[in-house]
């Protein structure tokens, strides 16, 4: 999971990119109790990508609402990213 990244953009056309740090991925994981990578290839859906966009956004001091319709309604867009600065750390 190295690099990767969440892109949140909002109605107020605010883009912001965040990280996905291990506190971020555990929460999803503890949440949909399964792996990041499993439900973000083989199971994905929507509210994966916008709960990981509500977590991050959480876990970097944004006041968001409980996640939701209302949370929902203040997105316009999420996308995962791969930051391309980033250097891998997993070993063949």
């Amino acid at each position: 999971m190295d690099g990767l990244c969440i892109k949140v953009v909002t109605t107020d056309d605010v883009e912001k990119v965040y990280s996905l740090r291990p506190r971020i991925i555990v929460d999803f994981e503890q949440k949909y109790n399964k792996g990041l990578a499993k439900l973000i290839g083989d199971e994905q859906k929507l509210e994966h990508i916008y709960f990981l966009a509500w977590l991050a956004l959480k876990h970097n001091g944004n006041v968001v609402k409980p996640f939701g319709g209302d949370f929902l309604d203040t997105l316009k867009e999420v996308s995962l990213v791969v930051d391309p600065n980033s250097e891998s750390t997993e070993t063949a």
